[in-house]
């Protein structure tokens, strides 16, 4: 399980900080952070999204055909979070637990009670790491289009340790994400969309959007609950193929 280290914890001070002195949005204007930018500070929830298949319309998914046999040939036991392992890009923004986002003018942080997570953006538009190693949350960097702000991640493990969704739609090792945050004037809800873009199981990039939408915090409770994946897991020994052939 992943920790912050002392300057993590510094940097949700600063964070913290900014978005205390950021003024408060009037008529139809958007929170906004001192520089100007949008604000998504905030506490969130994230719609639970199993299948990225609007409707389950998988006539409408644009499969390559390595894609297609990958998703039909898929058992549905083998869902990689059944062992704990990580989630990976997009499957955590459409896992159902809260997350709060805390930004400043360098960073966007969102920490999530799913697996006690956390995603640390840098939003200067930076080169990705050329020679990082592939990881499941793989590296995410921020730039400013507007007043959008645009996600790119790469170098994401590719199966069996991740899949896109609970569905069981699959990713190679070419997997890109790009992620879109905007703010609605008026609304307190954030506008959030990504984009698969996988071109050895995609024919076309895939998106899908949703609304991130404020949560109230709990009284007597922390916004965000302990999450321990390892704890109890009896997960494993109840898990049933979705291929009855090849029970034993």
């Amino acid at each position: 399980m992943k920790h912050f280290t002392a300057a993590g914890a510094a940097l949700l001070v600063i964070s913290w900080t900014a978005a205390a002195q950021a003024p408060a949005a009037s008529g139809q204007d958007i929170p906004r952070q001192p520089d100007g930018k949008p604000d998504f500070s905030g506490l969130y929830n994230i719609p639970y999204t199993p299948n990225m298949a609007a409707g389950g319309k998988e006539s409408e998914v644009p499969y390559t055909e390595r894609g297609r046999q990958a998703y039909l040939n898929h058992d549905s036991k083998d869902d990689p979070t059944a062992n704990c392992w990580f989630p990976g890009m997009p499957r955590i923004m459409q896992s159902p637990y809260p997350a709060r986002i805390i930004q400043n003018h360098d960073y966007l942080v969102i920490l999530f009670e799913y697996m006690t997570m956390h995603r640390i953006i840098p939003l200067d538009g930076r080169p990705h790491p050329a020679n990082m190693e592939p990881s499941f949350m793989g590296d995410s960097v921020g730039h400013w289009e507007g007043d959008t702000l645009v996600v790119d991640t790469t170098n994401l493990k590719d199966a069996p340790w991740t899949w896109l969704d609970t569905a069981g739609h699959q990713h190679s090792d070419a997997l890109h994400v790009i992620e879109r945050f905007h703010r609605t004037p008026g609304s307190a809800k954030v506008d959030y969309e990504f984009t698969v873009d996988d071109p050895k199981m995609y024919t076309k990039p895939w998106t899908n959007s949703r609304p991130l939408t404020p949560l109230k915090p709990t009284p007597g409770l922390p916004d965000l609950l302990e999450y321990n994946c390892e704890e109890n897991n009896r997960d494993l020994n109840h898990l049933r193929s979705n291929k009855p052939a090849l029970q034993p």
